[in-house]
């Protein structure tokens, strides 16, 4: 039996309702050491220096202290906007840093001159009312000197440009919680079309938001599920093809989610600004709603790269805890290497599974499929699409078909009747 007949029959299966991780704000930590510079050029850690985050995008502030070690750590600063950040302590030049957006560099170190101990306010800083001191310079003394006043001109021009910029992004960054919001509403209510639409709004904003990418591409999903069972079930092959123009644009958002992701966890590996738990869960959490993109997309013959589709199973695999969901995604990943091509490494794939849960349905099934494309495993197939029947629920689609390819492998086993000679021999004389 060939093994097209397979594929086609395994595309006309409906899909299960698929659960999508609820959309939420995200929250990012900031962190970093405090250093004070002493005279003989010694640099120690500064215990008790407050920390100031000014959101300069809207009226927000945040204050931590550092530790013993000069380091300080701020959990739940909202993820979008652009921050001030003013670091002062006693007997200490106050300093800062402008135009941080924590979700791209989560991690700042200060190194303090001694001076006063004053404390900068976020109108001083925009106004230069106090001039900021180059890292290793020396203690500012009372009287205003020509060094002061470099230090004021260059922090008044700094202050300018931190202003220009926040005026320019103030929009954006009062638009973007509006936004998620409204996005987030919308795919509750399962208005998936006006959710994608705003989850497009949000990208256009600010395209290097991993949320609205991994949204988004739970919003195609969910939308390409709904159309493709209804156009399976109305026979219509047209409504089918615009639910794999969802399958594939959601493998694509899910991919631009992951990249964008793997950028922010370089800032954070750098400064060790996020906790490696909260690391790990929303870094699995994507990988596996990639995961899930390419499943549905392979199992609906919608035409993806079958070896990123590989490349995204293993690397699901290597994050996921869960033993059946393990499994779940190495019979998802032969199911990968069989369409790419790749027949000999799905079969070994799917034998690793069945080694430790040998009453997987998938492995078994797809086993069966995989043996099916070479004539000298065909009662190997015979058997295990013949188990898969046995096994299988009256409910799985995929037991029909089962059946009924088990028995054709059958016959194509029996051996043919010897071929009769119809020829008839000539009489004398004839």
């Amino acid at each position: 039996m060939p093994i097209k007949f397979f594929f086609r029959a395994a595309a006309a299966v409906s899909l299960v309702a698929l659960f999508a991780v609820a959309a939420s704000a995200q929250v990012q930590t900031a962190t970093g050491k405090v250093t004070l510079k002493q005279a003989d050029g010694t640099v120690m850690p500064v215990k008790d220096a407050v920390v100031d985050f000014f959101r300069t995008d809207i009226n927000q502030k945040f204050t931590t202290k550092t530790n013993a070690k000069g380091e300080y750590v701020h959990a739940g600063l909202p993820f979008v906007g652009v921050y001030t950040i003013a670091v002062s302590a006693p007997g200490a030049h106050p300093d800062f840093l402008g135009s941080v957006k924590i979700s791209q560099r989560p991690s700042n170190d200060f190194t303090l001159n001694p001076g006063d101990g004053s404390r900068l306010t976020l109108e001083q800083i925009k106004s230069a009312a106090v001039a900021k001191p180059s890292s290793g310079g020396a203690a500012a003394p009372a009287a205003v000197s020509a060094e002061d006043k470099k230090r004021a001109a260059e922090a008044a021009k700094e202050a300018e440009r931190i202003a220009a910029e926040n005026q320019k992004i103030t929009e954006l960054n009062t638009k973007l919680p509006d936004v998620i919001k409204a996005a987030n509403a919308a795919y509750d209510a399962k208005k998936y079309d006006e959710a994608i639409s705003l989850y497009d709004q949000g990208i256009q904003l600010d395209p290097n938001q991993t949320v609205f990418y991994r949204n988004k591409s739970l919003a195609l999903r969910t939308r390409g599920v709904d159309k493709y069972n209804a156009a399976t079930k109305a026979k219509d092959v047209a409504g089918k093809e615009t639910a794999k123009a969802d399958f594939k644009a959601s493998v694509e958002a899910s991919e631009k989610a992951v990249s964008t992701y793997a950028e922010h966890a370089k800032g954070a590996a750098a400064g060790a600004a996020t906790p490696a738990v909260q690391v790990g869960n929303e870094q699995a959490q994507l990988l596996s709603i990639r995961a899930e993109s390419y499943r549905v997309a392979l199992s609906t013959a919608t035409m993806v790269d079958t070896e990123a589709a590989a490349k995204a199973f293993q690397e699901y695999i290597a994050v996921e805890t869960d033993t059946t969901k393990k499994m779940k995604a190495q019979a998802d990943l032969g199911q990968a290497l069989f369409q790419g091509g790749k027949v000999d490494e799905a079969i070994a794939t799917y034998r690793q599974v069945l080694s430790t849960s040998p009453d997987n349905l998938d492995a078994i099934f797809g086993l069966g499929i995989a043996l099916a494309s070479d004539p000298a495993k065909t009662a190997e197939a015979r058997d295990m699409l013949q188990q898969f029947a046995n096994k299988a629920p009256a409910t799985d689609p995929r037991k029909q078909m089962a059946e009924e390819a088990a028995v054709g492998l059958g016959e194509a086993l029996k051996p043919k009747p010897a071929v009769k000679d119809t020829t008839t021999k000539r009489r004398k004389g004839q």
